[in-house]
């Protein structure tokens, strides 16, 4: 099944990108974190959709450093 995006179960990436800058890892600490370009992390933060394996790398680092469940990452669907 495709999923548009507006489906409100996908993850927030801008609000993940946040809440890491909000724990003091900005934007450039996460892509070296998860071995990626600043740029390509600047990107998600704009609205662009990272590959399945970057996301659950930034999932679990969101989940390392705010000390939230993976399960909790936030959502779109979300209020």
């Amino acid at each position: 099944m495709r999923r548009l995006a507006t489906d409100p179960d996908r993850v927030d990436w801008f609000q993940v990108l946040v809440d890491l800058g909000r724990c003091g890892v900005p934007a450039s600490s996460a892509a070296a974190a998860i071995g990626i370009s600043k740029t390509t992390v600047w990107g998600w933060k704009q609205g662009a959709e990272p590959k399945f394996a970057d996301g659950e790398k930034l999932v679990a680092l969101w989940a390392g450093i705010t000390g939230k469940p993976a399960e909790a990452v936030p959502r779109l669907g979300q209020v």
